[in-house]
């Protein structure tokens, strides 16, 4: 591409395109210079770089004001390119070496340790020869093979003797003396110095070092294959209290129970932008059914629930789920709480001086989102995970005090 001059600065190129809402502009490095010395923040991240927009389509779009996840996407997407992949192949192909140059040499280290613990055997046993007089018995088995087929009854009668006294002197006094020689014979082997700069399996160790640089750089590698799949999370939920691992987690049991796809989180009601309120709460959900709800106490704890169940504000009633797939969930614990067969019919309660409230209050907010409390595992299960304090397990403490919480309608297919 050929330079283009700006005409602004002599001497200069454009370099950049600024997009502001009523207009935008080509740019040089002196126009951004001149703009800041006018005290007209420019922020070099927004401003599109010209020769790299026309390389990648996913580089320009990054620059646009998309929506957050998408925008992740498309800068990882851009990052993702030729020569990132032979670096990424370069370095497994490196560990993979390393490892295999280990492998022979832990396989010699284990034939050393072989030939040790061998050696260590071979000393101990001379030890209880010496003990049990093993000579005598070996002496007494030669002689009684040698009898054969010739052998007398009073032949046997005598060797008898003879086993039982070398059995009586090695056991006398019901065996304390042979306890103690062997007990001294193997704290004596136990304790006899070893070799200081020796190391345990040193090269097996490294081995495992090597296999988890391994494992990393797989996952690094994961993180590339599975772009495709992150543009799919990014559609599906565009919030910011939920984990990707909590996503994945909720999304695999609401498939599962439903026997449904699940499409995308509609997103319904956000408390710091509709009002964390009962009014605010009751306008938004009035009618819904597969509500995902995720709370943010002031605690820090991330908690929420799902039900299928039609909140309804002026029902006053618990509502019920022969689905059975409503449930309780904490990220913070990474536990779910799924509700009991018994008490299916409180899946939710719907009251229009309530805010959300699961169960048999085992979730209830007050209209203010504030004021409630938390009586865990009444509706719900929650026994798998023995909680000691079942009033402040989802809070963080004893009242909900939201500052956040996000609503989803979840489609289904």
């Amino acid at each position: 591409m050929k330079q283009i001059p700006c005409f602004k600065h002599e001497g200069s190129f454009i370099l950049f395109i600024k997009v502001e809402k009523d207009k935008t502009e080509f740019v040089c490095d002196e126009c951004c210079l001149d703009l800041q010395t006018k005290s007209v923040n420019v922020n070099y991240q927004e401003l599109i770089h010209v020769k790299n927009a026309l390389k990648s389509p996913e580089f320009f779009l990054s620059k646009l004001k998309i929506s957050t996840p998408v925008q992740e996407y498309l800068i990882k997407l851009d990052k993702c390119n030729k020569q990132a992949m032979d670096n990424i192949l370069e370095e497994f192909e490196t560990k993979i070496s390393q490892i295999q140059n280990i492998l022979l040499e832990v396989q010699q280290e284990l034939k050393n340790q072989v030939n040790c613990i061998l050696e260590k055997k071979n000393k101990i046993r001379d030890e209880l020869q010496k003990i049990t007089q093993f000579d005598k018995f070996k002496q007494f088995a030669i002689n009684f093979q040698q009898l054969g087929d010739n052998i007398k009854h009073e032949d046997i009668i005598q060797n008898e003797k003879i086993l039982h006294q070398y059995l009586e002197d090695l056991t006398k006094n019901d065996c304390n003396e042979l306890n103690q020689k062997l007990i001294d014979v193997l704290d004596r082997i136990k304790r006899e110095p070893e070799d200081p700069n020796q190391e345990f399996y040193p090269q097996y160790r490294e081995l495992e070092r090597q296999f988890k640089s391994l494992n990393f750089s797989q996952a690094e590698f994961v993180q590339q294959f599975n772009l495709i799949y992150f543009v799919q999370v990014a559609i599906i939920y565009d919030g910011r209290l939920m984990s990707y691992y909590q996503q994945q987690k909720i999304m695999s049991i609401l498939q599962s129970r439903l026997n449904k796809k699940v499409i995308n989180f509609q997103q319904i009601y956000l408390g710091t932008r509709d009002g964390l309120n009962g009014q605010s709460f009751w306008s938004k959900v009035q009618g819904n059914t597969n509500l995902l709800m995720i709370f943010k106490s002031k605690s820090g704890y991330i908690f929420g629930g799902f039900s299928p169940c039609q909140w309804q504000q002026y029902v006053n009633a618990y509502v019920q789920d022969n689905t059975m797939s409503s449930f309780i969930f904490s990220q913070t614990h990474d536990q779910i709480y799924h509700l009991k067969e018994a008490n299916k019919t409180q899946a939710i309660y719907c009251h229009q001086s309530y805010g959300p409230t699961f169960g048999a209050y085992d979730i209830y907010f007050g209209a203010d989102f504030q004021s409630g409390s938390s009586n865990l595992g009444t509706s719900y299960q929650c026994d798998q995970y023995q909680i000691a304090t079942k009033n402040t397990h989802l809070f963080g403490q004893t009242t909900p005090n939201i500052v956040e919480c996000e609503i989803y309608q979840v489609k289904l297919c």
